[in-house]
This record gives structure tokens, C-alpha cells and sequence, in this order.
């Protein structure tokens, strides 16, 4: 037994455990009104890069108002065509480079949309780590992505 197990400490987190943790402190900087998603892309064990799910750069903020998906009665998974926000996923792609994305894995605080599915697949990650309750068809987008040789574990 170690020290720390004998003076009461936790044992040490696991590497998932730590990147989903950081994905989750991510999520709290979005302003999304409805939901709030964290994703960080990690390369041998080194962060390249974070995302949260928000409108673009220079755009007025969700809570503020400024998103039509925000004020509507949709339910959620719906009304997507409507919500100005860029994904969580999305945007910890655009934020890295592909030499960085190339065999990265991306964790995420929820399980990917199909869109983010086709831009993960594409972009050189080769492993989703999510965590969260699967919505209906993630079993769709779960198959796309592993046929396009992404691996994916839910924790």
C-alpha cells in the first residue's frame, strides 16, 4: 500500500479520468443557455488544444439573448438548424493543428453529434473518449466512426 493510501489521500486520477475532468472545467465557459459541452484534444498525454460550445467569435452571446434555438420551445436535439452556437468538438479542432490532431484522441463531455462525427473523422483524431448518456441514433454516428477507423469508448 502507499503512502497516500495509508494517510487517507485518493489515489492518483487516470489519464481519462484528468482529460475528461479538464474537458469538464472547459464546458463552464460556455454561455449556452440550453446545454454546456467542454472537448480537449490530447496527444501523448500533452494538451493541444480546448473547446466549448458558443457562437463564433465577435457574435452576441446565447444568454444574452442572441441565439433563435435558445428562446424556442425545441426539444433538445432539435432545432439544430436554428442554434448559432459552434461545438464544443468543432472548436477544439479549429483551435489545433493537424500535425497536433494527427493520432490524437478528443475527449468530450457528451457523446458527438453525426456533424461533429464528420469533422472528427476527417480531421486525424483517432480516438473519442466521451462520457454521458447516449441520445437516440448515437448508435448511427458510434458505427460511422468506427468506420472510419476512430476509435470510441464511453465512460
Amino acid at each position: 500500500m502507499s503512502l497516500a493510501h495509508r494517510i487517507g489521500e485518493a489515489p492518483r486520477t487516470d489519464w481519462d479520468r484528468y482529460f475528461l475532468n479538464i474537458a469538464r472545467e472547459t464546458a463552464t465557459r460556455s454561455n449556452c443557455v440550453r446545454r454546456k459541452h467542454g472537448a480537449v484534444v490530447v496527444r501523448r498525454r500533452r494538451i493541444c488544444s480546448t473547446g466549448y460550445n458558443g457562437p463564433p467569435s465577435g457574435h452576441a452571446h446565447c444568454d444574452k439573448g442572441a441565439c433563435p434555438r435558445a428562446s424556442s420551445e425545441a426539444a433538445s436535439g432539435w432545432g439544430h438548424d436554428d442554434c448559432i452556437a459552434i461545438h464544443a468538438e468543432a472548436n477544439a479542432l479549429l483551435y489545433s493543428s493537424p500535425e497536433e490532431r494527427d493520432g490524437a484522441s478528443i475527449y468530450i463531455t457528451g457523446v458527438p453529434c453525426f456533424a461533429c462525427a464528420k469533422l472528427i473523422a476527417n480531421s486525424g483524431i483517432a480516438e473519442v473518449v466521451a462520457e454521458g448518456l447516449p441520445y437516440e441514433g448515437w448508435e448511427r454516428v458510434r458505427t460511422f466512426l468506427l468506420d472510419c477507423d476512430v476509435r470510441v469508448r464511453l465512460l
